[in-house]
């Protein structure tokens, strides 16, 4: 609206300077008597003869001001300066009565072009600092909560970015972006909203039902000790002590699930909370409940005792907790085969947990067991070693088909455990299979390879190529090729932070694949952790990515959202991007200095970089406008004109609209 403001005040200009001119003449020329007559009547200066004064001063030219009051006051000796002549408000009047009403109907395409149309007919006018204040909050509204029920993550953490969680007073609206975070995993990130909404004083302080749902979602993430203070703080309040009460168990089980869960805890848990939960579970039997009492006795060494908590959970159904809990309670007494058996039963209901399968299947494969393994098992424990990158599991799934002379699944799974693990162990399985196979090319192959840096690998070979366990099998099929490991699952299905949980398990056992960095920069990047990604990018180019094309991409994309144009220049310089990806990135660098050019109101620089830019690839409308805005501070009001026209023909964009009604203001409609 500001380039319409402009626009209007340089006609006005213009016409100060028409009746200047025309005062001046009337003061030379001579008169008939009569109109002397009606100029000594006339004892004031109308509204047109006084824009020119109005104008001057709003401007801040204060010689003007000056000489045009002279001016005036030669002509009608009585003159004297209005007295709103520094602060009259010359803002039109507009019914927004339209605008109001699709702003009620979410309509912001509509406002949009309504606000043009308006604007258009009435040079100088804006939407009101109340309609444009409500209209952004609304907006913002609109976008979190439409993207909050998409589950859209990442798109609800950066509508959210625009929050304060000191002042929002929608809380609903920070409870969305607490749950965000939690399901991308930014445990670290929902702290500052907690306090934001907690540590209000005053007026600012939330209603006791906002208080009570933040505590009751605080209970999950927030700093136990700094939860234990809040809660004390509002305990005083007679209207929130009351409510409060249910809050004292949940801390206890606060108190309990973070002892589990830490591997050298520092404080125990008090008894009473301790006797608290178990009456909780026993009275009410909740799977949470009992699961927390299980952990809680498994972490205290009372297996016996974990058991029993764990078996009134898979009584009810197959919950997750409860197998696992079970199965470890069992393994924990030394009943192996038992767990096996049990785990074996629960392979469906545990199909999305591989680092739970692949532990738990794998009894018979690491042990003495004989007898048959159900192939069922065998393609559930193959599958889940797929998608944890296990090398050592791979490595046993491998000695049983070489076991059970199934030599070319054997050689298969022993590749793949030296890929994900180098290691002599899965390398003198493959010599073995190629010694089974007789495969003496093989063999020389892996000596030339691998002799110098893996000697044990081809030690006593002929003693324990003899050694033969076990009866010829069928049931170990090669790595399939439809497995995809799991934070690439993850990664696919957008679930950012699981793909993270993922990588850093794997990572856990040894140092993260090529390809692995590389997802993990991936998923960095789309939470909008632009310094993580661009070091994980890094990482994978140095590790010399197959992809690197893709890697040095990601790394570009990284440094051009924080700006660094620039270091994006020199970093696709020195690596080769497909034609395409080199594109996409040498047009958002000319678009950056293209903004910044004009921030800078370097106009022709603009124009310079959108001319590189449009060489590259095609230009989409909002820099078009951007080159007819560049033009029109050039002076070159034909080419903005006619570039705002052509837009228009093929978008209904207000922003086109508005730069047409500008330039037919100045200049009259062509």
């Amino acid at each position: 609206m500001s380039h319409v403001i402009k626009f209007s005040l340089g006609l006005l200009a213009g016409a100060v300077a028409l009746t200047a001119l025309s005062a001046n003449a009337e003061q030379h020329a001579p008169r008939p008597r009569i109109a002397a007559q009606a100029q000594a009547v006339e004892e004031a200066p109308d509204a047109v003869e006084l824009a020119g004064l109005y104008y001057f001063a709003k401007q801040g030219q204060m010689d003007r001001v000056s000489s045009e009051t002279r001016r005036l006051q030669l002509k009608y000796p009585n003159f004297i300066q209005p007295d709103d002549l520094f602060n009259r408000d010359e803002t039109p009047k507009i019914d927004e009565g339209s605008l109001w009403a699709l702003y009620e109907k979410d309509d912001y395409a509509g406002i949009e072009a309504e606000i043009s149309r308006l604007a258009a007919a009435t040079p100088g006018w804006e939407p009101s600092d109340d309609f444009q204040e409500k209209l952004q909050r609304r907006k913002l509204r609109f976008d979190l909560t439409e993207s909050f029920k998409a589950q859209d993550w990442p798109k609800v953490i950066a509508a959210g970015a625009a929050i304060d969680p000191k002042t929002e007073p929608d809380i609903d609206l920070l409870w969305m972006l607490i749950d965000a975070y939690r399901a991308n995993g930014m445990s670290d990130a929902v702290v500052p909203v907690y306090r934001g909404i907690l540590l209000r004083q005053g007026d600012d302080r939330p209603s006791d039902d906002a208080i009570l749902i933040t505590l009751q979602k605080a209970m999950d993430d927030f700093p136990v000790d700094e939860l234990r203070l809040t809660i004390a703080k509002f305990a005083t309040d007679p209207a929130l002590g009351d409510k409060l009460h249910a809050l004292h168990i949940d801390l206890m089980r606060r108190e309990i699930r973070d002892y589990v869960a830490d591997d050298n805890p520092q404080k125990a848990p008090s008894q009473t909370a301790i006797d608290a939960l178990r009456r909780e579970a026993a009275t009410a039997a909740s799977p949470k409940d009992l699961a927390l009492v299980g952990w809680y006795s498994l972490k205290t060494g009372k297996p016996v005792e974990a058991e029993t908590w764990f078996r009134q959970i898979v009584k009810v159904g197959d919950d997750p907790e409860g197998i696992k809990g079970l199965f470890l309670s069992l393994k924990k007494q030394k009943k192996d085969q038992d767990a096996y058996l049990f785990a074996t039963g629960k392979i469906d209901a545990m199909v999305n947990d591989s680092p739970f399968l692949v532990e738990a299947l794998s009894w018979p494969f690491a042990s003495d067991a004989t007898g048959d393994i159900d192939p069922a098992v065998v393609k559930a424990y193959s599958a889940a070693i797929q998608r944890t990158l296990n090398a050592d599991h791979a490595e046993e799934l491998a000695w049983h088909a070489f076991n059970t002379k199934q030599y070319e699944a054997a050689q298969a799974w022993f590749a793949k455990a030296f890929e994900w693990k180098p290691a002599s162990a899965s390398l003198k399985g493959l010599v073995l299979t190629a010694l089974r196979k007789e495969d003496k090319a093989g063999l020389e192959r892996l000596k030339a390879s691998y002799a110098t840096a893996y000697p044990d690998a081809f030690a006593d070979l002929k003693a324990i190529a003899a050694v033969q366990k076990g009866k010829a099998g069928r049931d170990v099929a090669p790595p399939a090729h439809d497995v995809e490991p799991s934070y690439l699952t993850s990664f696919k299905q957008k679930r950012y932070g699981a793909c993270l949980a993922d990588l850093r398990s794997l990572e856990a056992r040894g140092a993260l694949s090529k390809d692995a960095l590389l997802i993990r920069g991936w998923c960095q990047y789309q939470l909008g952790h632009f310094v993580e990604a661009r070091a994980a990018f890094t990482a994978a180019l140095e590790a010399g990515a197959n992809s690197g094309d893709d890697a040095a991409y990601g790394l570009a994309l990284t440094l051009l959202r924080s700006n660094l144009a620039d270091d994006a220049d020199q970093l696709i310089g020195r690596y080769r991007l497909n034609q395409a990806h080199d594109r996409e990135i040498r047009g958002e660098i000319y678009w950056q200095r293209a903004r910044a050019a004009f921030d800078r109101k370097a106009y022709q620089e603009t124009l310079d970089a959108l001319n590189i830019r449009m060489q590259l690839i095609p230009e989409p409308a909002n820099l078009s406008q951007m080159r007819a805005w560049a033009h029109y501070h050039l002076g070159h009001f034909a080419q903005s004109r006619a570039i705002f026209a052509q837009l228009n023909q093929t978008t209904s964009d207000p922003g086109n609209m508005r730069g047409i009604a500008a330039i037919d203001n100045r200049f009259g409609d062509r």
